[in-house]
């Protein structure tokens, strides 16, 4: 997994420690994958690989969590847009 000529994404070192940090924000192994494969290719566009794992695991934990939130109706901060997810 540490081969040097591997080109796989997550046998890359920064992935690893991207996915270690994840782990320490309380995602188990197999989620944390998850949600970085879905959350990595827009992020690394954006900021590149500028920011250290860490910060980019926040960025990822942040992200999954304002996408994956419930509308809730007595939040004075949150629109309803459901009725535009299916167009």
């Amino acid at each position: 997994m540490n081969n040097p000529k591997s080109r796989h994404m997550m046998d890359k070192p920064y992935i690893q420690d991207v996915i270690r940090e994840l782990k320490l924000l309380g995602y188990e192994e197999d989620e944390a994958k998850r949600i970085l494969i879905k959350y990595y290719r827009p992020l690394k566009r954006l900021w590149g690989f500028g920011p250290n794992a860490c910060n980019f695991a926040k960025e990822i934990d942040l992200i999954h969590k304002a996408v994956s939130k419930k509308f809730d109706p007595s939040d004075p901060d949150q629109i309803f847009i459901g009725h535009l997810k299916n167009l």
